[in-house]
């Protein structure tokens, strides 16, 4: 139901409350996470009278992703509330577009083919502009060793760090002694 004929909105709205599957969303080959089972899209779809569609709702989901510093897969909550514009896509309007200056209008829409509406590409699109740059398992991770690759939340690392031989050169301008 996450494929919407823009057609068959009746004038009154329509109610959607789905179950978000991997393959509805278009995550299944998704590298950077992966969606729990336990994800839920509730909103309310609205045409206007200039074939504009309005989706007013919330999205709920967890997603598995790694650890920017240790690598260890966790949890991330996803609770978003959705208030999003779709406009036809106009003839001739390409799909990407080279360094384009936008409005403030056109910030905040998007545009469907004229026919159909997939809240599936919405719901994936609404996960990476969610999802922060660095992800972290916590704040205080302390990552990997990077000399035996230990997980350093798990257990002390006894390691020693070896000197950077590319900062070789500067630890001698250190050691020197001053002249006196």
């Amino acid at each position: 139901m996450l494929l919407i004929d823009i057609g068959d909105i009746p004038p009154e709205g329509l109610e959607v409350d789905e179950r978000l599957q991997p393959g509805e969303v278009h995550v299944e080959d998704e590298e950077s996470f992966g969606l729990e089972a336990d994800g839920r899209l509730v909103c309310r779809v609205e045409r206007g009278d200039d074939a504009s569609v309005h989706v007013r709702g919330r999205l709920g989901a967890r997603l598995r992703v790694s650890c920017a510093r240790c690598l260890e897969p966790f949890p991330f909550g996803v609770d978003e509330e959705l208030d999003l514009f779709y406009l036809p896509r106009r003839p001739g309007q390409e799909e990407e577009e080279d360094e384009v200056k936008l409005s403030d209008h056109e910030i905040v829409v998007a545009y469907h083919d004229g026919h159909r509406l997939d809240l599936g590409d919405m719901v994936r699109e609404q996960f990476f502009l969610v999802l922060p740059m660095k992800r972290l398992c916590r704040p205080d991770c302390l990552g990997l060793c990077p000399a035996c690759g230990g997980n350093r939340n798990l257990r002390p690392c006894e390691c020693k760090p070896e000197p950077d031989q590319r900062l070789a050169a500067l630890k001698m301008l250190f050691d020197k002694e001053p002249q006196s």
